[in-house]
Formats: structure tokens, C-alpha cells, sequence
């Protein structure tokens, strides 16, 4: 385990490799920028409360980074904002959440990410405040489950054959 946010997001950026990075965020996000310019990698930002209108211009990316946003937003365009993404403009997501930062209203559930086929990735505490950090990634969002095979199957003939 890495001791910092920066180390972390680091980390999952250098896992991916991804060769463009949209990032999402009303400020800067200096280690996705420093990454994609030392890593050769196209980085598309938007810095808007609202960043619906600024997302229908952007084309489909490698990864999306999401951080400083959710917490100005309700719960409910965050999980537009996040389904959107995932469904059209990329495979894999990292979404940094602080929760102090929401109004009482807008914070999110404690499983409002993994309800979106997220993972954890960490959560870092420094002088009271605290960061949570979540990941999606289409490839491995749903494991192989060792009871879904033929072996389990009501007709284990018909196994793959047929699609309903």
C-alpha cells in the first residue's frame, strides 16, 4: 500500500498506461498532469461546477480522473457524472472523494461508489481531513465467480449456447 494519495493515483496511472487522461476537477491535479507529461499522454481537462455541457465535447479517452468535483455536487448528477463517463467516454475511472468537503446534503453513502461497480483504493486521513479514492475499471469490475461455470448449470449441454 502507497502512503499518499499522490503515490497511489501514481501508482493506478502507471498500471494502466493509459495514453489519453481526462480530468475532472475545479483544480488542478498536479501529479495527472506531471504523469501524462513525463508518460507522452493527451490530458483533456475540465474545470466546471457543471461539466455535463464541456463532457458532450470531448471523444472517448484511456482513462478519466475525477477529483475536487463531487463534493459541489448532488449525489445524484455525481452518479450521471460518473455513469456518463464510463458508459461513453472511457473504460476506466479514478474518482477522489472528500468527504468534509460535500455539504451535509450532498455527501455520498459510504457504498454510493461500490453501488457504481467500484473499488476501493484507498482511504488517507492527514490533519483531519480525509480522502477516499475509488476505481473502475470495465476489464475487472466483475470477477469470475467460481460457481458460474457448467459444472452449476441446470443443463450443462446447453452451456454457452444460448442467450437470453
Amino acid at each position: 500500500m502507497t502512503d499518499s494519495p499522490q503515490e497511489r493515483l501514481a501508482a493506478i496511472l502507471d498500471s494502466h498506461q493509459p495514453r489519453s487522461v481526462l480530468a475532472i476537477s475545479l483544480n488542478p491535479i498536479p501529479v495527472v498532469e506531471h504523469w501524462c507529461k513525463d508518460h507522452d499522454c493527451t490530458l483533456t481537462t475540465i474545470a466546471e461546477q457543471d461539466p455535463f455541457k464541456a463532457l458532450n465535447q470531448v471523444e472517448r479517452v484511456d482513462m478519466a480522473v475525477i477529483a475536487d468535483q463531487l463534493e459541489y455536487m448532488s449525489h445524484r448528477d455525481g452518479e450521471a457524472l460518473l455513469g456518463l463517463l464510463r458508459n461513453l467516454h472511457t473504460d476506466s475511472l479514478v474518482a477522489v472523494y472528500q468527504p468534509q468537503l460535500a455539504p451535509q446534503r450532498l455527501r455520498w453513502p459510504s457504498n454510493g461508489f461500490l453501488a457504481l461497480g467500484c473499488r476501493e483504493q484507498g482511504h488517507f486521513a492527514e490533519n483531519g481531513r480525509s480522502l477516499d479514492m475509488y476505481s473502475y475499471d470495465l476489464d475487472n469490475y466483475n470477477f469470475e465467480r467460481s460457481w458460474n461455470n457448467p459444472r452449476f448449470w441446470a443443463n450443462p449441454e446447453n452451456w454457452g449456447k444460448y442467450w437470453w
